[in-house]
């Protein structure tokens, strides 16, 4: 279905009925007088308020004759009633009712029109367009009723017809028109008959039947209305699903209108026009798009061939058939490459492939586009015959060029901010944006334009070329503000583009744009920045006598700025490393009188101790620590809330150790402690005043520093605590040991320190308890039944019996508890001890005097006794337990030693001869030597085990002095060296940084 062709026909049929209703006379006769119309009811173009008034002032002429020649009508009738020429008068009269209508629809249009409603209120009130075809249908059925000879009734009946169809009233007119056909078959009026019977059965859809009514025009190919015949039906075949069909009836169309146009016949039945433009969507339908060029061009020949190709592409664009869009497109590029319409097949191709979101090919095209429109193309100079005509089609094509590149440009980037993940709508942009700014320009948009693309750039990161673009922009902008913002941009980007790295090259280009912009903007939002870099630059370039006066300008014109501050900040930094500590409690003394805000008092504050503190390092660093000591401790008192207190009594310390003020230096360590509970060097400084204290002997002192040091560690908190237990029993502080081993007691800790506490506890109670106390202690241990503590008390009580001189109870004992599962190795090392000790003294109370006889059953017995000592002895060393082990190593030693001792001091037995008794020696000295050596080697192993366990009494080097007495060596003495810590110095924010 095609919407615009009912109005077509409409038309047609208006022109074909007023046509048809002029008299014989005026048939014969062909007025060819022109009326021009009066010159102050011309339309002006762009004056619509002025014309609406004309357009009013014309109909209100029209209705005022429509109304007089309608009043003379009825005179005329009213006249000449009865009489021959009256049918004629009432066909006038029907006439003048249908030109009425015409007029009162205007009326009816413009209803709601201020300038209507106040020039023609009556009529913009009153007016109806149907009551008056009304008017003219009733004169018109009169006719026919009155006046059945009227000589014209087949031009009544068609146009009371008319009349119905007019008023949508297709019911009423479709017999109107059958009873015409049927009456009147030779009338010139069928085959617009068949054309209205046809329309009305088209737009009920009933196709088969209109296109029995549009086929029925063939019949008459002399009558006007035979091409629109041809066409109608060729648009029923067409919704009637047979495009094939439909295609050949425009092809008759069009060889229709050529041969109106070569015979010079009426041009208004020339429908080429609009049969080529239909044939582009049947030939969709019909035919590939590879066949669309050679088809057109024998259908509308070379000239015409390109508006159709361009419309047909049109058409593959609206149904999304871009490939066959494309295809069209090139083949019109290929075969019209001088076509005046290459620019609009270049443009449309580009949107081809924006609409496949193919945008690299757009792009390739629009440089194709780009190519076709330069002077010294091909196509360029095929446009006109003279310079100026190659010239407008040149600018004409990069006009529509640059229309395109800047659309999709700004389409492409309003995409990508969308869907910033798609780099391609970004990428394409670019180039876009790139393809427009070829052709220089100084408009607004351009300008703009360029703004958009250093953007682009900028969003994309790409810096350096975004500074050059913004600085381009300022040649040719011509708003003040763009101008600002494009200069202060080309600055920043390039500040962007060169990072932390300036060459002197970007250095210079920066000065450039700066200057630049302060010079375009005196005044601008951003000189500070501006200006503030251009300080920072030389400052960060160490040209420090440069950067300060500005700084200090700055700093004192954009106070109440955060880049007037960070001015301040750099010109304090400056005097910083130029180490002038006077001059910036100088400066900072003058900013504080101007410094309203609290946050920033307290920042210049922090820098006057800043500068305190940094005069006294120097003093350290200089070597005068005396003076640096009291600064420091001047310092703590002038500023004991400043953030530096704590390095600043750190280094009060350090300094106290390093001038061998040891206790100073440790009580200074517990007030860092205690002020500063969370820094980081608390446990270190804890550590150094217990050391401290315990080397000074004040063992209650090292023991408090040591309980506040397991409240800091809480990782070694029970190791510094038992510590501190031990200083406190080591002191004679009886009830501050008692209660921490008795708090370690209740917590959660392994078997062995169980034992360690215990029997700590249980010295503690010989030595300052009574026998009560030692008793419960004991009684304690048996009745919870904790190992190793109940087997402890055990074992105690073997010692016990040991130390009361009942050796053999000792040792009886001793070999029962030994098989008990319930003790550990530790027990049983020192249970196997006991045994051993009563063996070693058993063997030590045996003596080798005898009589000749009885020297060699002393003997035997000495040596047995030495074997079960030994046995003994070394059993309890097998145990693993370190401090048995050492006794042990030690008694095996001594009874070697004993062995050897008593051999060599043996006296010769009495009634031996000379010879004997030298044979007596002699064989004495035999038992020695492998004694003497097992001595020594046993010496060795005592003292090599003491040194790898690491026992922390004076054992090690008392068997070493004594292994180097036995072999004959100088003694070996020790020192122990100690380091004092390094002075830790604050690392000062904005200071030295």
């Amino acid at each position: 279905m095609k919407p615009a062709l009912t109005s077509i026909l409409i038309q047609i049929l208006l022109v074909g009925s007023m046509a048809l209703s002029v008299t014989a006379e005026a048939r014969a006769k062909k007025d060819t007088k022109k009326v021009e119309p009066l010159s102050d009811l011309k339309l002006v173009e762009g004056d619509e308020k002025g014309n609406e008034v004309r357009s009013l002032k014309t109909e209100l002429l029209v209705a005022s004759a429509e109304k007089k020649a309608i009043e003379q009508a009825h005179r005329l009738i009213r006249k000449y009633r009865g009489m021959p020429m009256e049918a004629e008068l009432h066909f006038r009269l029907a006439e003048l009712y249908m030109r009425k209508a015409k007029t009162d629809r205007f009326f009816e249009i413009h209803r709601h029109s201020e300038t209507v409603v106040k020039f023609a209120p009556r009529l913009a009130r009153s007016a109806s367009s149907k009551a008056t075809i009304r008017d003219a249908i009733s004169r018109y059925a009169m006719i026919q009723k009155r006046f059945p000879g009227f000589e014209q009734m087949d031009l009544v009946i068609f146009n009371q017809a008319f009349a119905y169809q007019t008023l949508g009233d297709d019911s009423k007119a479709e017999p109107l028109y059958r009873h015409l056909v049927k009456k009147y078959p030779d009338s010139l009026l069928v085959p617009d008959s068949y054309l209205a019977l046809g329309e009305i059965e088209f737009n009920r859809n009933r196709f088969s039947v209109a296109l029995e009514h549009f086929n029925a025009i063939r019949k008459y190919p002399d009558s006007r209305v035979y091409p629109y015949g041809l066409y109608k039906a060729a648009w029923t075949h067409y919704n009637l699903r047979d495009a094939l069909k439909g295609l050949k009836t425009l092809e008759e169309v069009v060889a229709y209108g050529k041969m109106v146009a070569e015979k010079g016949i009426d041009a208004r039945l020339d429908l080429r026009k609009e049969a080529l433009e239909d044939m582009t969507l049947f030939f969709e339908e019909v035919y590939p798009s590879k066949n669309a060029y050679s088809y057109f061009l024998k259908q509308a020949g070379k000239t015409e061939v390109g508006p159709i190709l361009l419309r047909l592409a049109s058409l593959y664009e609206r149904h999304s058939r871009f490939s066959d869009q494309r295809i069209v497109l090139d083949q019109f590029i290929d075969d019209l490459p001088h076509s005046p319409l290459l620019p609009q097949v270049h443009n449309d191709l580009v949107s081809a492939h924006d609409h496949m979101r193919e945008k690299p090919k757009a792009v390739a095209r629009m440089e194709d586009f780009y190519r076709l429109c330069q002077k010294d193309a091909r196509w360029v100079k095929s446009q006109g015959k003279t310079d100026q005509e190659r010239v407008k089609a040149a600018e004409e094509c990069i006009t529509s060029l640059n229309t395109l590149a800047l659309r999709l440009a700004r389409k492409w980037l309003s995409a990508w901010k969308k869907i910033p993940a798609d780099t391609t709508y970004a990428d394409s942009s670019e180039q876009a944006f790139e393809i427009y700014l070829r052709t220089p320009a100084t408009t607004e948009e351009y300008a703009t334009s360029r703004f958009a693309y250093a953007e682009l750039l900028f969003a994309r990161k790409k810096f350096r070329k975004a500074s050059d673009e913004y600085a381009k922009v300022t040649e040719h902008g011509k708003a003040p503000k763009l101008n600002h913002d494009a200069s202060y941009a080309a600055v920043l980007s390039l500040e962007k583009a060169v990072g932390d790295k300036w060459s002197a090259e970007d250095e210079a280009r920066f000065h450039d744009l700066a200057k630049r912009y302060v010079t375009q903007n005196p005044k601008g939002k951003y000189r500070l920045d501006v200006e503030y870099k251009m300080a920072l630059l030389a400052y960060e370039k160490n040209r420090y006598d440069e950067a300060a006066p500005i700084f200090l300008k700055l700093g004192s014109e954009f106070a109440g700025q955060e880049k007037g501050l960070k001015s301040q900040d750099l010109y304090l930094d400056i005097l910083n490393i130029k180490k002038d500590y006077q001059g910036i409690r100088d400066y900072t003394k003058n900013l504080l009188k101007s410094a309203k805000n609290g946050d920033r008092q307290q920042k210049l504050r922090k820098l006057t101790e800043q500068a305190h503190f940094l005069q006294v390092q120097g003093l350290e660093e200089k070597g005068q620590l005396k003076e640096a000591l009291n600064e420091y401790q001047a310092f703590t008192k002038q500023h004991p809330k400043s953030e530096l207190l704590e390095p600043a009594i750190w280094n009060t310390m350090q300094l106290q150790f390093k001038l061998n003020e040891i206790r100073a230096g440790s009580e200074t360590a517990v007030e860092y402690a205690t002020k500063f509970p969370k820094a980081k060097n608390v446990t270190e400084a804890l550590l150094k005043a217990a050391q401290s204290f315990e080397t000074m002997g004040q063992l209650k002192r090292a023991a408090q520093v040591l309980e506040m040091l397991a409240a800091k560690d809480e990782k070694s908190a029970r190791k510094w605590k038992e510590l501190a237990a031990d200083f406190y029993a080591l002191d004679g502080q009886p009830d501050s040991a008692r209660k921490i081993y008795t708090s370690l007691n209740k917590e959660k800790i392994g078997s062995d320190l169980r034992v360690s506490l215990m029997t700590k506890l249980d010295a503690l109670e010989k030595s300052y308890g009574d026998s009560r106390s030692q008793a419960a202690i004991q009684r304690q241990i048996i009745e919870m039944n904790i190992q190793p503590q109940a087997g402890l008390a055990k074992v105690a009580r073997v010692e016990s019996l040991f130390e009361q001189g009942k050796y053999a109870d000792a040792f009886n004992e001793a070999r029962q508890n030994l098989s008990s599962k319930q003790l550990n190795a530790h027990h049983k090392a020192r249970l196997r001890l006991v045994q051993a000790k009563v063996l070693e003294k058993e063997f030590m109370d045996q003596s080798v005097k005898a009589r000749a006889e009885k020297v060699v059953t002393v003997l035997a017995i000495k040596t047995e006794k030495l074997q079960k000592a030994q046995e003994a002895l070394q059993s309890a060393i097998k145990f693993g337990d370190p401090k048995v082990s050492m006794d042990a190593f030690e008694r095996l030693y001594r009874i070697y030693h004993h062995y050897v001792k008593a051999l060599k001091e043996m006296p010769t037995p009495t009634g031996l001869s000379a010879e004997d008794a030298q044979a007596f020696r002699t064989e004495i000295d035999n038992l020695v030597i492998p004694l003497e050596e097992k001595s020594v080697e046993t010496l060795a192993q005592a003292f090599e085990f003491a040194r790898k366990n690491s026992v922390l009494d004076d054992t090690a080097m008392r068997l070493e002095r004594e292994l180097d007495q036995v072999n004959h060596q100088t003694p070996t003495n020790y020192t122990m060296p100690l380091s004092q810590p390094e002075i830790m110095l604050p690392v000062v924010a904005g200071v030295g940084s």
